[in-house]
């Protein structure tokens, strides 16, 4: 009897640490995916301000396109709606500011300018779109803004 105690104490024993090795391992997987995941949406989001810079450019220089500039402008348009389609499948879109008012946790304020009819932390213009993770209600990036600072 004693050495069945002994024996299922091991045994025990050692379930515990294996139990303990495999959350471990699980938690160092959990947080390479992560940081994967972080690292493939910053380059998708690089590649969205490529694209959006390239539609400001085309509308910009739009009267002076040819026929075939024009199609590569609506071929961009295209493919720029399609990565904005991926990532609404995935959860992520873009950060939205109906009251106009940057808050530090979504937004990064990369220059100010004065105002006299509008408030403090206005946003006068969205100079990189942020993004959020809609299930998880977390910040992927945030939104880089000009806002008003009134002296």
């Amino acid at each position: 009897m004693k050495e069945q105690k002994e024996f299922l104490r091991g045994k025990l024993v050692e379930f515990q640490l294996r139990i303990a090795e495999l959350n471990h391992a699980l938690k160092e997987q959990e947080d390479l995916f992560r940081n994967k995941e972080e690292g493939l949406y910053s380059g998708l989001f690089e590649v969205l301000d490529a694209f959006e810079g390239i539609e400001e450019t085309l509308q910009a220089k739009e009267e002076d396109l040819n026929k075939t500039g024009k199609r590569l402008g609506k071929s961009i348009r295209a493919v720029h709606r399609k990565l904005v389609r991926l990532l609404k499948a995935n959860d992520v879109v873009p950060m939205e500011f109906p009251d106009r008012m940057a808050r530090i946790e979504l937004c990064r304020i990369v220059d100010t300018q004065e105002s006299g009819d509008l408030g403090n932390e206005t946003i006068l213009s969205v100079v990189k779109k942020g993004y959020l993770q809609q299930k998880e209600a977390k910040v992927l990036r945030k939104a880089e803004v000009i806002t008003v600072l009134n002296r």
